[in-house]
Protein backbone atom coordinates (compact mmCIF):
# COMPACT_ATOMS: atom_id res chain seq x y z
CA UNK A 1 0.00 0.00 0.00
CA UNK A 2 2.27 3.49 -0.91
CA UNK A 3 1.29 6.44 1.02
CA UNK A 4 1.67 10.51 0.64
CA UNK A 5 4.95 11.40 1.15
CA UNK A 6 6.43 15.17 0.60
CA UNK A 7 8.45 15.41 -2.29
CA UNK A 8 12.13 16.05 -1.19
CA UNK A 9 13.19 18.09 -4.35
CA UNK A 10 14.18 17.69 -8.20
CA UNK A 11 14.46 14.25 -9.74
CA UNK A 12 17.10 11.96 -8.33
CA UNK A 13 17.77 9.83 -11.64
CA UNK A 14 18.15 12.77 -13.72
CA UNK A 15 21.17 12.00 -16.32
CA UNK A 16 22.04 15.19 -16.48
CA UNK A 17 22.75 16.73 -13.06
CA UNK A 18 24.98 12.91 -12.75
CA UNK A 19 27.12 13.93 -15.33
CA UNK A 20 27.53 17.39 -14.26
CA UNK A 21 28.36 16.43 -10.75
CA UNK A 22 32.15 16.24 -11.69
CA UNK A 23 34.42 19.30 -11.84
CA UNK A 24 37.71 19.51 -13.71
CA UNK A 25 40.20 18.80 -10.73
CA UNK A 26 38.23 16.58 -8.55
CA UNK A 27 40.35 12.83 -8.48
CA UNK A 28 38.99 10.17 -6.72
CA UNK A 29 41.28 9.62 -3.63
CA UNK A 30 43.99 6.32 -4.30
CA UNK A 31 42.05 4.90 -0.72
CA UNK A 32 38.62 4.48 -2.25
CA UNK A 33 36.99 1.38 -2.61
CA UNK A 34 34.30 -0.44 -4.71
CA UNK A 35 31.19 -1.69 -3.55
CA UNK A 36 31.63 -4.54 -5.78
CA UNK A 37 35.51 -5.27 -4.32
CA UNK A 38 33.45 -6.32 -0.48
CA UNK A 39 30.60 -8.08 -1.63
CA UNK A 40 28.72 -10.71 -3.88
CA UNK A 41 25.89 -9.29 -5.26
CA UNK A 42 22.50 -11.20 -5.13
CA UNK A 43 21.96 -11.30 -9.22
CA UNK A 44 26.01 -12.94 -9.37
CA UNK A 45 25.51 -15.75 -6.22
CA UNK A 46 25.93 -18.86 -6.64
CA UNK A 47 23.02 -19.20 -4.05
CA UNK A 48 20.06 -20.15 -6.28
CA UNK A 49 17.74 -18.97 -2.98
CA UNK A 50 19.48 -16.58 -0.82
CA UNK A 51 16.31 -14.63 0.21
CA UNK A 52 16.33 -15.14 4.10
CA UNK A 53 13.31 -14.77 6.83
CA UNK A 54 13.78 -12.25 9.58
CA UNK A 55 17.12 -9.88 9.46
CA UNK A 56 19.55 -10.89 11.92
CA UNK A 57 22.62 -9.00 13.36
CA UNK A 58 25.87 -9.62 11.62
CA UNK A 59 24.39 -9.73 8.39
CA UNK A 60 24.57 -7.60 5.35
CA UNK A 61 21.32 -7.42 2.81
CA UNK A 62 19.70 -5.77 -0.20
CA UNK A 63 16.35 -4.99 1.62
CA UNK A 64 14.39 -5.49 -1.12
CA UNK A 65 10.39 -4.42 -2.21
CA UNK A 66 8.90 -8.19 -3.72
CA UNK A 67 6.35 -6.27 -5.70
CA UNK A 68 8.17 -3.96 -7.67
CA UNK A 69 11.50 -5.76 -7.23
CA UNK A 70 13.53 -2.11 -6.12
CA UNK A 71 15.50 -1.74 -3.06
CA UNK A 72 16.08 0.93 -0.33
CA UNK A 73 19.09 2.77 -1.84
CA UNK A 74 20.85 5.82 -1.35
CA UNK A 75 20.75 7.65 -4.47
CA UNK A 76 23.25 10.84 -4.20
CA UNK A 77 22.37 10.87 -0.37
CA UNK A 78 18.37 10.28 -0.69
CA UNK A 79 17.23 7.53 0.49
CA UNK A 80 15.39 6.10 -2.06
CA UNK A 81 13.47 2.56 -3.71
CA UNK A 82 15.40 2.52 -6.50
CA UNK A 83 15.87 -0.40 -9.46
CA UNK A 84 18.57 -2.34 -9.32
CA UNK A 85 21.77 -0.23 -10.63
CA UNK A 86 24.42 -2.66 -10.57
CA UNK A 87 27.78 -2.49 -8.89
CA UNK A 88 27.56 1.24 -8.06
CA UNK A 89 26.54 0.60 -4.49
CA UNK A 90 24.53 2.23 -1.94
CA UNK A 91 21.71 -0.74 -1.47
CA UNK A 92 23.77 -2.88 0.64
CA UNK A 93 22.57 -2.49 4.35
CA UNK A 94 24.67 -4.12 7.53
CA UNK A 95 22.34 -5.19 10.06
CA UNK A 96 23.47 -4.16 13.29
CA UNK A 97 21.78 -4.73 16.68
CA UNK A 98 21.96 -2.31 20.26
CA UNK A 99 19.91 -2.84 23.33
CA UNK A 100 18.10 -5.27 21.65
CA UNK A 101 16.89 -2.99 18.83
CA UNK A 102 17.97 -3.94 14.93
CA UNK A 103 19.56 -1.12 12.42
CA UNK A 104 20.44 -0.71 9.67
CA UNK A 105 23.84 0.74 8.55
CA UNK A 106 25.91 1.22 4.54
CA UNK A 107 28.74 -0.41 5.04
CA UNK A 108 30.49 2.17 2.69
CA UNK A 109 29.94 4.85 5.18
CA UNK A 110 28.56 3.72 7.92
CA UNK A 111 25.36 6.06 7.75
CA UNK A 112 22.66 4.47 9.44
CA UNK A 113 18.61 4.15 7.91
CA UNK A 114 16.58 6.45 10.10
CA UNK A 115 13.29 8.99 10.23
CA UNK A 116 13.16 12.64 10.18
CA UNK A 117 10.00 14.53 12.18
CA UNK A 118 8.43 14.66 9.24
CA UNK A 119 7.64 11.27 8.82
CA UNK A 120 10.38 10.72 6.28
CA UNK A 121 13.18 7.97 6.06
CA UNK A 122 16.15 9.07 5.41
CA UNK A 123 20.24 7.90 5.98
CA UNK A 124 21.90 10.63 6.99
CA UNK A 125 23.11 9.59 11.05
CA UNK A 126 26.58 7.92 11.93
CA UNK A 127 25.44 6.82 15.33
CA UNK A 128 22.46 3.98 16.19
CA UNK A 129 20.13 5.92 18.30
CA UNK A 130 16.37 5.95 18.95
CA UNK A 131 15.61 7.26 15.70
CA UNK A 132 17.53 4.76 13.94
CA UNK A 133 15.92 1.88 15.82
CA UNK A 134 13.81 -1.07 14.04
CA UNK A 135 12.08 -4.19 14.65
CA UNK A 136 10.76 -6.49 12.36
CA UNK A 137 6.88 -8.62 12.17
CA UNK A 138 6.84 -11.26 9.98
CA UNK A 139 4.42 -10.78 7.32
CA UNK A 140 1.61 -13.70 6.78
CA UNK A 141 1.70 -13.54 3.20
CA UNK A 142 5.58 -13.35 2.95
CA UNK A 143 8.02 -11.23 4.12
CA UNK A 144 8.81 -8.32 7.19
CA UNK A 145 7.41 -5.38 8.54
CA UNK A 146 10.23 -2.72 9.93
CA UNK A 147 8.31 -1.12 12.79
CA UNK A 148 10.26 2.17 14.12
CA UNK A 149 9.48 4.20 17.46
CA UNK A 150 7.63 6.47 17.15
CA UNK A 151 7.14 8.21 21.08
CA UNK A 152 5.73 5.22 22.69
CA UNK A 153 4.48 3.10 19.43
CA UNK A 154 5.40 1.83 16.43
CA UNK A 155 5.33 3.14 13.21
CA UNK A 156 5.84 0.70 9.66
CA UNK A 157 7.82 1.67 7.19
CA UNK A 158 6.11 2.22 3.81
CA UNK A 159 6.50 3.37 -0.04
CA UNK A 160 5.22 6.98 -0.66
CA UNK A 161 2.65 7.05 -3.58
CA UNK A 162 5.66 8.39 -5.89
CA UNK A 163 6.99 5.15 -5.54
CA UNK A 164 10.22 6.40 -4.85
CA UNK A 165 9.63 7.60 -1.25
CA UNK A 166 9.47 5.53 2.51
CA UNK A 167 7.59 7.49 4.80
CA UNK A 168 6.43 6.31 8.80
CA UNK A 169 2.43 4.71 8.00
CA UNK A 170 0.57 3.51 11.18
CA UNK A 171 -1.37 2.04 8.22
CA UNK A 172 -0.28 -1.97 6.61
CA UNK A 173 3.33 -0.77 5.56
CA UNK A 174 5.19 -2.38 2.96
CA UNK A 175 6.35 -6.02 3.73
CA UNK A 176 10.52 -6.46 2.95
CA UNK A 177 11.90 -8.92 1.54
CA UNK A 178 16.12 -9.39 3.14
CA UNK A 179 18.30 -11.02 0.57
CA UNK A 180 20.95 -11.90 2.64
CA UNK A 181 24.50 -10.41 0.98
CA UNK A 182 27.76 -12.42 1.19
CA UNK A 183 31.19 -10.28 1.94
CA UNK A 184 34.19 -11.80 -0.32
CA UNK A 185 36.43 -11.45 2.80
CA UNK A 186 34.09 -13.51 5.48
CA UNK A 187 32.02 -16.83 4.59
Amino acid sequence: MMQEAKDTGPDLYDSASVADSTTAGELTPPHSVSMADDFVDYLDSPEPDNKTGAPWPGNTYIIRDPDSQRQITLVRGQLRLAPHLGNQGGYHWECIEKDGWLGFRSPSDHLHIGHDNRRNFIASAKDHKPWEYFNTRAHPKGGHILLVVHGWQQWKMAISKDGHGLIETMDEGTAWEFVKVVSRFHP
